[in-house]
């Protein structure tokens, strides 16, 4: 009985995602209220109550709902890293573009995290995580960079801390750029190559040298 108890409530929970995904995307965060989540996820209100502790909460889990699972990839350090640090760097970065252009859960959260939220009353809470998930990925990138500095991978007089803003600038910049137009231009394609030829500049070596091939 406690286990099947335990799962109904699992089962509420991501009912209650399901439904913020739809209802934060279809009124923006700020219009979105709770009671319509509950009628979407079709539970009582205070349903939502015993999950989440207010709108800041319910939009967090949702996006942890679906970042979490890559941000293990991508943001944890690990053992492996030392080996090819300039190339574990370029697979991060690509992998970032890949997982955006391909996921439909992904592309939506962010369209919902970029495109329909407001840093105001209640919802200023929602900025401080995404400075925390950047101050991760600055920390996850000049980390690598670090490392590639030490192995003798990067041009003399690179600073890792200034390369890595613009890495992140680069990545970040692209995917809020497709995000608005996803028919403009090939994120994968021109995203990968970007990445490509900004750590060729880095390296100071020619682009097609650090090259190596991708997951699909």
């Amino acid at each position: 009985m406690a286990r099947r108890t335990k799962e109904e409530a699992l089962e509420t929970r991501n009912s209650l995602l399901d439904a913020a995904e739809l209802v934060f995307d279809n009124r923006g965060v700020a219009g979105a209220s709770l009671q319509e989540v509950a009628e979407t996820a079709g539970v009582t209100r205070g349903a939502v109550y015993w999950h989440f502790d207010d709108k800041v909460d319910l939009f967090n889990a949702m996006m942890d709902r679906a970042i979490l699972p890559f941000e293990q990839h991508w943001l944890v350090s690990s053992p492996d890293d030392a080996a090819d640090p300039l190339g574990r760097l370029r697979e991060v970065l690509c992998d970032i573009l890949r997982q955006t252009a391909t996921d439909a859960r992904l592309q939506r959260v962010l369209a919902i995290s970029t495109q329909k939220v407001e840093y105001v009353g209640e919802l200023d809470g929602i900025r401080e995580r995404h400075l925390r998930v950047r101050d991760q990925a600055l920390r996850r990138i000049d980390g690598l960079l670090r490392l590639a500095s030490r192995a003798g991978q990067l041009a003399p007089g690179v600073a890792p801390t200034g390369a890595a803003r613009a890495l992140h600038a680069l990545v970040d910049g692209l995917i809020s750029n497709w995000m608005l137009d996803r028919d403009a231009f090939d994120l994968r394609r021109v995203g990968h190559r970007a990445v490509e030829q900004l750590l060729a500049g880095l390296s100071g070596r020619a682009w097609p040298a650090i090259r190596r091939p991708l997951r699909d």
